[in-house]
């Protein structure tokens, strides 16, 4: 009898201990799918491929990318690096969520890979790559991952942006000739580039009328929109003439060919124009054939996306990229020298100051107590002051001096505008990095132009000259064995470029007034 007691109180023991553990198991499950931490649930946006591997191989994926991780370090360590490519592919498409290896991954190819490489063409072929891995397969599969923005952004800020690596201007030549092949001119219209449609039935219905019946059934029927496509860019960016577009209007035409250009930019290069306008809008116009835009266009989707550590990280790129795209954001010549090298040069984008501005003091109220953000605003402010100065905006310059004084007293800022400007100037020169030196060399060329507009020669001859020892004071401090990757471009063409711009952007009055000017200065002319 007690047998049989024991017995029947084991047994209810063990349905009660079943019964606990089913309903455990089915709150695990519930978790584990609502946080999507199975290793059976279907990535969002996913491929065939991806969707295959997920179901067929399940919780073994894991154990395959563990051996493809193994290949590839195999690879690397005997220079094998074009079969990486392949197997860092296979890697994200096995683990899609495991964003941290694809992070990796893409920094190890534009960071490491590339530096093997002696050609300035090689290394851009794996900076390029290591953003293809993440922004065109990682970020499929993860499109609101504040990591991969934050890599993404990181690799243009630094990598692209800074001096780090001697092919830097080539990458920075490469991703201006790349994005000028999309926009064919530039500046463009962003509220008409925002407002274009992509998709073919879309757009098909923005066609009014009978008469584009054919262009119509070209544009929504897919392997004809996609020879349309592929001609346009092999054409150079222009239309194929082929019966239909031969016929239609030029207004047509034009809208066509922005269809196609706005549809590369969001299909491959993963930019959306709404959100590049709006960037614009919120703080002021950014040259978008410059990493610095690019950086913070990334960060701003991490931004969105983060919260914590991740989320400071994106508001210092958002900062430090608006301050390094002031310090020299605009892109002024961009052509192939005789050698076959690019030819870059920039200023500095001062519309962009008050922005820059704007934006420390939404991180300095968020983290008020933050040594770095705070000695990050303060060397912005005084190097804003002496480029501001540099460019004739004296009263917004003065501004940022009070400013100065107010938030961070300083005897040394206690001084006249001018006394304050001219001696941050002097150790400027000696420890100015490339966006600095060409920002004091052009914004006293631009001195020298505003004055000669004005008929004051003689501080127009003054200007010059400083610009003229801004340019050998930086070429002698930086040192010949760096002047591959940080040497400024030869001064008598800084000196033409600057003259260029003045005339394309003053008034018409004041710029025709300094054409005349250039013309009738004879050999003083400090142009010349």
């Amino acid at each position: 009898m007690k047998t049989l007691l024991k017995i029947s109180i084991g047994l209810v023991l063990v349905a009660l201990l079943l019964v606990c553990s089913y309903t455990v198991q089915r709150r695990m499950n519930r978790i584990r799918e609502t946080e999507k931490l199975t290793a059976t649930v279907v990535v969002e946006n996913a491929p065939p491929v991806v969707a295959f591997t997920t179901l067929a191989l399940g919780s073994f994926r894991g154990i395959v990318a563990d051996m493809l991780w193994l290949r590839l370090q195999r690879k690397q360590e005997e220079g094998s690096y074009f079969e990486m490519v392949q197997l860092a592919s296979w890697i994200t498409k096995l683990q899609p969520r495991f964003t941290g290896a694809t992070a990796y991954l893409a920094w190890n190819m534009a960071y490491n890979i590339s530096v093997t490489f002696n050609s300035p063409e090689d290394r851009w072929r794996w900076v390029q790559r290591g953003i293809e891995l993440i922004r065109d397969e990682a970020l499929l599969y993860n499109p609101s991952d504040p990591t991969l923005f934050k890599e993404l952004g990181w690799i243009y800020q630094h990598k692209l942006g800074q001096e780090m690596d001697d092919a830097n201007l080539y990458y920075k030549w490469q991703l201006a000739s790349q994005m000028m092949e999309v926009f064919g001119e530039y500046p463009v219209d962003w509220e008409e580039w925002a407002g274009m449609p992509i998709k073919p039935d879309e757009f098909a219905e923005s066609l009014a009328g009978d008469a584009f019946t054919g262009l119509k059934r070209l544009v929504v029927d897919p392997p004809r929109l996609d020879e349309l496509e592929s001609g346009f860019w092999n054409n150079g960016g222009e239309l194929p003439q082929t019966p239909i577009i031969e016929v239609l209007d030029p207004q047509t035409r034009t809208r066509l060919e922005l269809f196609l250009r706005v549809r590369r930019l969001q299909n491959g290069l993963k930019l959306d124009p709404e959100r590049m306008a709006a960037l614009d809008a919120e703080y002021g116009d950014f040259d978008w054939r410059l990493p610095e835009a690019h950086a913070i266009y990334w960060a701003s989707r991490g931004l969105e996306a983060s919260e914590g550590a991740e989320n400071i990280f994106c508001e210092r790129m958002v900062f430090q990229s608006l301050h390094n795209a002031f310090s020299g954001g605009r892109l002024i010549y961009l052509e192939t020298g005789e050698d076959g090298q690019p030819i870059l040069q920039f200023t500095p984008n001062v519309e962009l100051a008050d922005a820059v501005n704007a934006a420390y003091h939404v991180s300095l109220e968020q983290h008020e107590e933050n040594r770095s953000v705070r000695s990050s605003h303060k060397n912005y402010l005084r190097h804003a002051i002496v480029t501001l100065f540099t460019f004739g905006r004296n009263e917004q310059a003065g501004e940022y001096l009070e400013e100065l004084r107010e938030r961070y007293p300083n005897p040394d800022y206690n001084k006249p505008l001018e006394d304050f400007a001219l001696g941050e100037l002097a150790g400027d020169i000696g420890t100015a990095n490339y966006d600095q030196g060409q920002g004091l060399v052009q914004g006293y060329l631009w001195q020298t132009c505003y004055n000669l507009a004005l008929g004051e020669f003689d501080r127009a001859a003054a200007m010059e000259l400083i610009a003229r020892k801004i340019w050998l004071r930086y070429m002698d401090t930086i040192g010949r064995g760096t002047h591959k990757r940080r040497g400024l471009a030869p001064f008598a063409e800084m000196r033409e470029s600057a003259f260029r711009r003045c005339v394309e952007t003053f008034p018409p009055e004041l710029a025709a007034r300094l054409r005349a000017a250039a013309n009738e200065f004879g050999d003083q002319n400090p142009l010349r």
